[in-house]
């Protein structure tokens, strides 16, 4: 920028500019346009902020996963006849789906559902030995809680996967493995919200590593 497109924007004089940059101590123009240049904007400082948030959540997700005991929640998977998968909105059944295919590379078969599914019909094939791991994001959803309440009566063990641990679901089940999100308020004229939903996918390569040196620990100690 010269420093007659900067006065005409300012819609000030030339020399008003030259004035400012001295009383800044500066030479000149060329020095004003220098500092200007190395000043951060508080616009970028927001996008710093919101980034160096998200990154740290993502580095604290990882951390508290992979420090958390789940040998309580692997007893009840590695002893189960059937394990189910239940997502309770669209990133909680990819979260499930995911689970699947991992799972399944591993030599482990599980069954996957959705929300929309009827729930009585598979309440009527759930039997003794049988497995419930649901997904929700905030444990709260009436069908999810009605789900829940219908397998509490049935007997069928429950394992909750949600971003906290007080919630009605986590009350609800045996065992809960719980993960933290990210909150973020984005730049623009808005200042719209958003809720980083990565962590669970995260926990989802954490659980299945895991999972698979507890499973190989408990198949050596059985060949003894």
């Amino acid at each position: 920028m010269t420093i007659e497109e900067l006065s005409k924007q300012c819609n000030v004089s030339k020399t008003s500019i030259i004035r400012f940059a001295k009383k800044l101590s500066l030479s000149g123009f060329s020095e004003l346009k220098t500092y200007l240049k190395m000043q951060p904007s508080s616009q970028s400082n927001l996008n710093n902020s919101n980034l160096d948030m998200l990154c740290n959540g993502y580095i604290q997700s990882i951390q508290e996963l992979k420090e958390r005991n789940m040998e309580s929640v692997f007893e009840i998977i590695y002893h189960a006849k059937r394990v189910f998968l239940y997502g309770s909105g669209a990133v909680q059944l990819n979260a499930a789906k995911e689970l699947y295919r991992m799972f399944f590379n591993g030599g482990d078969y599980f069954y996957y559902f959705d929300g929309k599914t009827d729930i009585d019909d598979i309440l009527y094939n759930f039997n003794q030995g049988d497995v419930m791991i649901m997904i929700s994001l905030n444990g709260e959803s009436d069908l999810t809680i009605e789900f829940a309440r219908k397998m509490k009566l049935k007997d069928i063990p429950i394992i909750s996967i949600t971003k906290s641990k007080h919630n009605t679901l986590a009350s609800l089940s045996d065992e809960n493995v719980y993960f933290s999100t990210t909150n973020l308020k984005l730049p623009g004229e808005h200042g719209r919200k958003f809720e980083s939903t990565t962590a669970f996918f995260i926990l989802c390569e954490i659980f299945y590593i895991r999972y698979q040196e507890y499973k190989a620990e408990k198949e050596k100690s059985q060949t003894k």
